[in-house]
């Protein structure tokens, strides 16, 4: 099987990666994400921020987890982990 992107090796695979603050900048950048002067998420072609799972803007500094083939941004509290696994019950 040829993984020629993130998409095809996370749903393919259901693979899980953990990444500590101090790197999460640099894994941002390899899924084609980077930080704006301000702190947010963008994303790196289109350059619009990315939303986090409860249709806001997200910051990095706000990041606890990325999901869903890098597509579902959530944030670092636990309201936010709650409203995501709310949303994936009901899929």
């Amino acid at each position: 099987m040829e993984i020629s992107n993130w998409d095809d090796l996370f749903l393919k695979n259901n693979v899980s990666f953990v990444v500590g603050k101090n790197q999460m900048e640099n894994f941002l950048n390899d899924l084609g994400n980077e930080k704006d002067g301000q702190g947010f998420i963008i994303n790196s072609n289109t350059k619009k921020r990315v939303i986090s799972q409860d249709e806001d803007e997200i910051k990095l500094k706000e990041l606890g987890s990325i999901s869903s083939a890098s597509k579902n941004f959530i944030k670092d509290n636990i309201a936010s982990y709650a409203e995501f696994l709310a949303q994936k019950r009901t899929l």
